[in-house]
């Protein structure tokens, strides 16, 4: 069976050339992928170079929405959207998995309600690995899914957490945390608290409380459960401080007419350790919790995002990720 990936064209900041490029060059590439671009099908076809390979194929989509507009609104009045069409086409079975650079929550609405939650849970988590000095394989959810979610939402997450890093790591009891003001017990909001004494009590290797410093050096868990609020606050601060230090080193390097040198000299010496926390890197957080593969990227995702996004999408249909993700989660 060759993988099929559904493509939304029309999300994200980047013009619809980016995944429309990135798309056909992925086909030409590897054979043995089918790619299925949601969108504008006559601006879709305008952006191709060239011919048009075999094995992608595009799919009309006469709304668009836009990353400013309401979740639930857009769900209800733009049933043609590219991420309507996408996510039908997902769950009819004409493609294996999704991704989108598009409005969060607009995926994750129209995800909830055409997809459906797996059994036992009660709300869906964004879940991405993040990165650390001990090239630690962290899994930290919920990332933009779940704004407001209560304690039992809090311990499914911790749940479907658990899963994955079993799955990345191979661990069978993968240590659980969540992420808090402090490390002391009596410390964090109502939430947190409530949250905590809800995982304690599940069948989980829970450690207790996570503090931000803690994450990208060495941290003592292998999931960090939070809201979708703070965990998407904390990712986006993550990436605008490594933007500014990576701005600041260049500048440092050496004068701008020594331009060649001083890139030779950053990349030798800085490269590789900021490369560690590019977001476009590390493909697509994962929507866990419904009934199908779905993969959301950076609104700011370029063409690096979008093929390794694609690819990682791909490899997770070859490895059968959701049955067994279903299996290690116990749904």
């Amino acid at each position: 069976m060759i993988p099929t990936v559904i493509v939304d064209a029309m999300g994200g900041d980047s013009p619809l050339e980016v995944p429309v490029k990135v798309a056909t060059a992925l086909c030409k590439e590897h054979r043995n992928l089918k790619i299925i671009l949601t969108g504008c099908e006559s601006e879709i076809k305008a952006a191709v170079k060239g011919s048009v390979p075999s094995n992608l194929h595009v799919v009309n989509a006469e709304d668009e929405i836009l990353m400013e507009d309401p979740p639930a609104a857009s769900f209800r009045k733009k049933q043609r959207s590219s991420i309507h069409k996408a996510i039908d086409l997902l769950v009819s079975g004409e493609g294996d998995a999704f991704f989108s650079a598009g409005n969060t929550g607009a995926i994750v609405a129209t995800a909830f309600f055409k997809s459906g939650l797996m059994k036992n849970v009660s709300r869906p988590a964004l879940a991405a690995v993040y990165p650390s000095v001990a090239s630690h394989k962290l899994v930290v959810l919920d990332l933009g899914a779940t704004i407001e979610p209560k304690p039992d939402n809090m311990k499914d997450f911790a749940v479907l957490g658990a899963a994955y890093s079993s799955m990345l790591t191979g661990m069978e009891r993968p240590k659980v945390g969540i992420l808090n003001i402090g490390s002391e017990e009596n410390k964090g909001s109502k939430l947190v608290v409530e949250s905590a004494k809800l995982i304690e009590k599940a069948s989980l290797n829970y450690i207790g409380f996570v503090e931000g410093s803690d994450i990208f050096i060495n941290p003592d868990a292998d999931v960090i459960v939070t809201d979708a609020f703070t965990g998407n606050v904390a990712l986006k601060t993550v990436e605008g401080l490594n933007e500014a230090i990576n701005i600041l080193l260049k500048s440092k390097i050496a004068p701008p007419k020594w331009k060649k040198l001083s890139s030779f000299f950053y990349k030798g010496i800085f490269g590789e350790a900021l490369m560690k926390f590019q977001y476009n890197l590390y493909g697509a957080a994962l929507l866990l919790g419904v009934n199908h593969l779905i993969g959301v990227g950076h609104g700011r995702s370029d063409e690096t995002a979008y093929k390794n996004a694609v690819i990682s999408m791909k490899n997770n249909i070859e490895n059968n990720f959701l049955e067994k993700f279903k299996e290690k989660a116990g749904i």
